[in-house]
């Protein structure tokens, strides 16, 4: 009777329990990571009654949770992929909104800046004209400020998620550690069998795991004493048992702009971890700030840099309604403000905090959207390393040399250890466009000073025999690029340093005259001789290379006059050996070539022995003047021809000229003849030497001078040769020394020969045609620098002169649109991924209520049941009782 009525009971006690879990799952439909739980029965053990064996009616094993380790650990990480892709998705979404928008893009102001240019080009001396550029200039200064300012809003309240999510970070992974306890606690003995788990606890740890996965990519290690250990990034333990370390968001120590984040260790020790997490919308966030903000932000700026720049290098060229030379239309891209800004020391470095240095931009269309780092990693205190931030590839390695200032230049820009004690272990932030839309402003504020016009006007005589014809003049530098001080030509406030003129000597030779005084032609400073003109080229006066420079034959031997005797005849120039050292500016790699000249050489055949070496361009002219004619007939003769003159005129300079010019022979030897009425100046525009004879009358006799000798007199029988000088012009980087002083002084003087514009002659002029260049004082109503400006919009300029400032702004929005179509597509696939692991989560794990209506059904059904057998057992018992 007992076993019946202990059977019943057991079954009652059984169901009972059963009824209760079933009725928790239904109470737990809607709590976030529960997990259904199951009663799981046993029979009690059996007993031998002789006969066989009785059953002794039902145990619970266990209540265990219903779970499958593989599908919460898919659902955890797919949770922190679609958090991680929703949270760049709403951000880049932002940022393609804010720069596609024609309300606040840069397309519309930058098209509305040109058009206002091209009005102006229109009519250059309209005051409206002129204040609508100057009012779409300040638009357009307001809408880079603004983008700036958009996108410092968006850093900005990404620092304040990055914040939240982390004090998130470190409330749960507090819970998921005193979880661990209250776990390992609830579990006694942690040798004992876990068959009895703390059900409730473990599926709020997983929850607090599965909300952790939503912030950030961790890794679960399970312990063998049922607690876990959580790591982030590459392996920084989170949490350890019952431990949990802190994060905490601070200040970069590379970049005082940005947040990182931070790991405090159990030693109090703190570790930056920023670039090691990723996943969850803590890493969204952190990819999207540095992969795309950060990129963004120095896209924009570069397009305002390079504009800046090349508007100011262009308006810096023209001339304003004033006379005056243009000066800077926006902010300069160099002041030493913005310069500094750009040199950012890492506040991990070394005391004393002494250093300073500048970043330069030196090449703006070399730009790149880059930042650097600059390393100084030995292995001494000289040795640097400077690689691109987003990569770490080596973009440049070298050794700088003290005393400082030193400079590293690479990719547009100008790196400069001004002062203090650089040392090993230092690193700095390079960011050459970071704050260029930021420092986009106005530098002029008044419509008169808005350069339209060119400064540099030319003529052409109206007594010019030929028809050839000089071009209006292209200026190029104010500044000698190689030095950044202003070129002589306009050292002087509104003028022309020197004015000048082109005079042609023959129909295809020329000089270039300082006409300072117009009365009183003199050679320029370097001078421009004997320059040679080809028909039908376009023929360029003056270089556009501003690192040629000029260097003048001044030896002791150049156009001196040997004493006059009876033959043969030399000019007395002695041997020399030069050596023309070329240094590659971009590889700072020098060649060397050695130059005989011979002795006694003609100067025009130095020049051609010059002319056979790279960077290295020689002319010569002979120049010889005669006067003091004495004697009946004179008997000049030049180079091996007789010179004759018939009485009166045999000693008239003038008559002597002329017959010089018309001997065809001289005329073959490149020999023409000038007078003043005073003197013949005799030149040969190939640079051999002049022989000069007096073969008349005992009497008769010529007087000989050059610029550097003379007067010496030649008398009947004898005769002179004299030498010819001889111009250098060296390309940029080409240098040359002398073993001696016998043509060119040993350690030649050079001088700059770039003036910073550019003019040319075409057509075919003819002997003693000009041309005049001068400041263009009256040209107000010139257009030249307008014009010069609005094609700077459809210049390549950006990207190593490939891309115009509207194709870099559409580049960075194409970019932007296609990564947020692309992310787009991958939020929808993760999302996709989510929600079938959280199916299949709930397929397993989770309450479904029809289920659960069946088993509290069939668990009532069988407590109904177990009662009934306790009835009959209590009814057979009062039987029993009442028989007796």
């Amino acid at each position: 009777m007992a076993g019946l009525m202990g059977i019943g009971l057991t079954g009652l006690k059984a169901h009972q329990s059963a009824l209760s879990t079933t009725s928790n799952n239904v109470a737990n439909t809607n709590t976030p990571g529960y997990t259904r739980q199951e009663t799981r029965f046993e029979a009690t053990p059996s007993h031998f009654e002789g006969y066989g064996f009785i059953g002794a009616g039902v145990n619970i094993a266990d209540i265990s949770r219903i779970s499958d380790q593989f599908l919460i650990d898919q659902f955890r990480a797919d949770s922190t992929v679609f958090n991680y892709q929703d949270t760049f998705v709403d951000h880049i979404s932002i940022l393609d909104g804010l720069l596609a928008d024609v309300t606040t893009g840069l397309s519309p102001q930058m098209t509305n800046f040109f058009k206002a240019l091209q009005g102006g080009a229109d009519d250059p001396t309209s005051i409206p004209e002129r204040q609508l550029i100057l009012s779409q200039s300040k638009g357009l200064v307001s809408r880079f400020n603004a983008l700036y300012d958009r996108l410092q809003n968006q850093g900005q309240t990404i620092a304040e998620e990055m914040t939240s999510h982390v004090d998130r970070i470190n409330r749960l992974s507090e819970s998921i550690a005193e979880l661990n306890g209250e776990i390992t606690e609830a579990l006694g003995d942690t040798n004992n069998s876990i068959a009895s788990q703390p059900n409730d606890l473990l599926d709020q740890r997983d929850e607090k795991l599965r909300e952790l996965a939503e912030l950030v990519q961790v890794t679960v290690i399970p312990r063998g004493d049922t607690r876990v250990d959580v790591m982030v990034g590459n392996g920084q333990a989170l949490v350890v048992g019952t431990l949990a370390s802190k994060l905490t968001v601070e200040q970069s120590r590379e970049d005082p702009s940005l947040k990182e984040v931070s790991i405090i260790d159990h030693n109090g020790k703190t570790r930056a971890i920023t670039h090691t997490l990723s996943g969850g919308k803590l890493g969204g966030l952190i990819e999207y700030r540095d992969g795309i903000l950060g990129k963004t932000t120095n896209a924009l700026g570069r397009i305002a840099i390079v504009m800046a720049d090349s508007i100011n290098d262009q308006h810096r060229l023209g001339m304003d309604l004033e006379g005056h030379l243009g000066g800077y239309f926006f902010s300069d891209v160099n002041s030493p403000l913005a310069s500094s800004s750009r040199f950012v020391s890492n506040d991990n470095n070394a005391l004393p905090l002494d250093r300073a240095g500048r970043v330069e931009i030196v090449d703006a269309s070399l730009l790149t959207a880059d930042d650097y780092v600059l390393k100084f990693n030995g292995p001494t205190d000289n040795d640097y390393v400077l690689s691109r931030r987003s990569t770490d590839e080596i973009v440049r390695a070298g050794r700088f040399q003290r005393p400082l200032p030193a400079d590293i230049e690479v990719e547009g820009i100008r790196i400069t250890l001004e002062s203090g004690s650089f040392q090993q272990g230092d690193e700095y932030l390079i960011q050459p466009v970071r704050f260029g839309a930021r420092d986009f402003k106005m530098a002029l504020d008044r419509v008169e000073a808005i350069a339209l016009a060119s400064p540099i006007s030319t003529d052409t005589s109206l007594g010019n025999v030929g028809n050839a014809v000089i071009s209006a003049g292209e200026m190029l530098n104010v500044d000698n690029p190689m030095t950044n001080r202003p070129l002589l030509a306009f050292s002087v406030p509104d003028a022309l340093t020197p004015p000048m003129v082109v005079r042609f000597i023959t129909d295809s030779v020329y000089e270039v005259l300082d006409a300072s005084d117009p009365a009183n032609l003199v050679a320029l400073s370097p001078p421009l001789t004997n320059r040679h003109y080809i028909p039908g080229l376009k023929n360029e006066i003056f270089t556009d290379d501003p690192g040629q420079m000029y260097i003048s034959a001044t030896g002791a031997d150049i156009a001196k006059i040997p004493a006059p005797g009876g033959g043969p005849y030399t000019n007395g120039y002695g041997a020399q050996t030069l050596t023309v050292n070329a240094r590659e500016p971009a590889t700072g790699v020098v060649t060397t070539a050695s130059v005989s000249l011979v002795a006694n050489q003609s100067a025009g055949a130095m020049a051609a022995t010059l002319n056979q070496v790279n960077g290295v361009s020689a002319s010569a002219f002979t120049l010889v003047e005669l006067d003091n004619f004495t004697g009946a007939t004179v008997g000049l003769t030049i180079n091996g021809e007789v010179v004759t003159v018939a009485a009166p005129d045999n000693g008239d300079p003038q008559h002597i000229a002329e017959a010089i010019n018309g001997n065809a022979n001289l005329q073959n030897l490149n020999i023409v003849a000038l007078s003043d009425g005073n003197r013949v100046t005799l030149r040969n525009t190939t640079g051999d030497d002049i022989i000069v004879e007096v073969t008349g009358g005992a009497t008769d006799s010529v007087d000989v001078r050059t610029k550097n000798a003379g007067p010496v007199t030649v008398s009947a029988g004898n005769g002179t040769a004299i030498g010819g000088f001889l111009d250098v012009h060296l390309t940029n980087g080409v240098s040359l020394i002398a073993n001696n002083t016998n043509v060119f002084a040993e350690t030649p003087v050079i001088e700059s020969s770039y003036r910073g514009f550019r003019v040319n002659i075409v057509g075919e002029p003819a002997a003693g045609d000009t041309f005049t260049i001068g400041y263009n004082a009256k040209g107000i109503s010139d257009n030249r620098n307008a014009l010069a400006m609005v094609s700077l919009e459809t210049r390549g300029i950006l990207g190593g002169g490939v891309n115009t400032y509207s194709d870099g702004y559409a580049t960075m929005v194409e970019e932007i649109g296609t990564i947020t179509n692309q992310r787009k597509i991958d939020k929808e696939s993760s999302k996709a991924l989510l929600l079938q692991s959280e199916n299949a989560w709930h397929e397993i794990s989770g309450v479904n209520l029809d289920e659960e209506a069946g088993r509290l059904i069939q668990y009532q059904a069988a407590y109904n049941a177990s009662a009934q057998v306790v009835s009959i057992a209590r009814d057979i018992f009062n039987t029993l009782i009442q028989s007796v």
